[in-house]
């Protein structure tokens, strides 16, 4: 399209076509300066105001300024002066609406990064890459036995509406009470909840199986893997139950396990077919001390009978160690039982 003086005249006049108006603009930005006879200062007094760019009001400006240069007529001056003004004013206001949408996309993207920063979730993880079971003591001052390979995860800060653990693999809990938020671990679509209780999950990546050994109190388990159905399962397990859970059969079981039975008396221990495990875990909190061992050196060892607490732990360890065979030494953090 041809820009000639009488489009040009209507542009400057907000009366162009928006086709007219793109044609003249590409045709401002490729020119130097306008033709001297195209702004009479006549025509500028006219005008009526409407928004520009910085581009046209520089141009018409400079016009202004050359047709008005070298006269003296003060009252002319204030005009163009005023003249000028009025111009830098529309311009403004037009480079503010030109420039709104890139700011609210600015100030969209600042409070998006505020929000994703404020709904991030700190995660704390930890693996066992050992081949020993690691004690670790959580925020809520409840213990967790990881097992070899095993992992667990679980938000900062930890104590919200609830506890929660994310697990991989095997780990006992030893959970401090608390009715207010209750403490619940998620393995292989199952959760287990518990107040104030002690218990084990068996969660290996590469079984189909999931176990959950109640040895103290009450925990709730169930399945939360069914989306958009009714849970498979539902239970509740008490002291002995052992819950067994076939994801891949679809099948659940609840058995008796053996469990810890500690009487009421301070100056011994009674075990029924407890995991040799629980019962060192237990004279390691009595005599507050440190036995180290291989988790899977012990995993199938049982025991039942009496511990006499006004023993030494050296005389006990040595008589649990000669009955299931297993080599008993001291060392400098405590004790050490291997095969």
């Amino acid at each position: 399209m041809n820009v000639s003086d009488q489009l040009l005249d209507k542009y400057f006049k907000n009366k162009c076509t928006p086709e007219e108006k793109l044609a003249v603009e590409s045709y401002l930005r490729e020119i130097d300066e306008l033709p001297d006879h195209l702004a009479p200062k006549e025509e500028w007094d006219d005008a009526e105001d409407f928004p520009m760019s910085y581009e046209k009001s520089d141009l018409m400006f400079e016009k202004i300024k050359r047709q008005t240069l070298g006269k003296k007529n003060k009252n002319l001056w204030l005009k163009i002066t005023s003249i000028a003004a009025t111009i830098l004013v529309i311009a403004g206001i037009s480079f503010y609406f030109l420039q709104t949408p890139a700011l609210k996309q600015q100030v969209a993207r600042i409070t998006l990064d505020k929000v994703k920063k404020i709904n991030e979730i700190n995660w704390k993880s930890i693996v066992n890459y050992t081949d020993k079971i690691q004690e670790i003591i959580l925020p809520d001052q409840s213990t967790v036995k990881i097992y070899p390979g095993a992992e667990i995860r679980y938000a900062m800060p930890f104590v919200s509406k609830k506890r929660e653990i994310f697990l991989k693999g095997k780990s006992y809990f030893q959970v401090t009470k608390d009715k207010k938020h209750p403490f619940v671990v998620y393995a292989k679509g199952v959760s287990t909840t518990a107040l104030g209780t002690s218990f084990t999950i068996i969660a290996n990546t590469k079984s189909k199986i999931i176990e959950v050994q109640l040895h103290t109190g009450k925990v709730w388990v169930k399945d939360i893997d069914s989306v958009g159905k009714n849970a498979m399962f539902s239970k509740i397990l008490l002291p002995g139950n052992a819950l067994v859970f076939n994801r891949i059969e679809n099948k659940v079981k609840v058995e008796k396990q053996n469990i810890i039975i500690v009487k009421n008396r301070k100056s011994e221990l009674i075990f029924t077919q407890a995991p040799l495990v629980d019962v060192l875990t237990k004279l390691e909190q009595h005599y507050k001390i440190k036995i180290k061992y291989n988790a899977e050196d012990l995993s199938v060892i049982s025991f039942t009978g009496t511990l006499n607490l006004n023993q030494t732990v050296n005389k006990i360890l040595t008589e649990l160690t000669e009955l299931n065979k297993l080599k008993q030494e001291k060392i400098a953090e405590g004790y050490l039982i291997k095969k």
